[in-house]
């Protein structure tokens, strides 16, 4: 995946099957088929379980999976 190239939805849903922790942008975003700012949003109201490392902050698969059903 290049800077200008988003993950298919079945990349990102493949990714949050794989990993503990994901990329709000652009993995999260495209699963749930929302803009950058609306996915940070809902992570910044609590609706995305979010671990901060320093600045950044990865989107908790194990949640993520039960919110998506897969």
């Amino acid at each position: 995946m290049t800077a200008e190239t988003l993950p298919t939805v079945e990349e990102a849903l493949e990714e949050i099957r794989r990993k503990p922790l994901v990329d709000l942008w652009p993995t999260v975003a495209v699963a749930l088929d929302v803009s950058r700012g609306t996915v940070y949003d809902a992570a910044a109201r609590g609706e995305i379980e979010v671990i901060g490392i320093g600045r950044l902050r990865k989107a908790v698969t194990a949640s993520l999976r039960r919110k998506l059903g897969i």
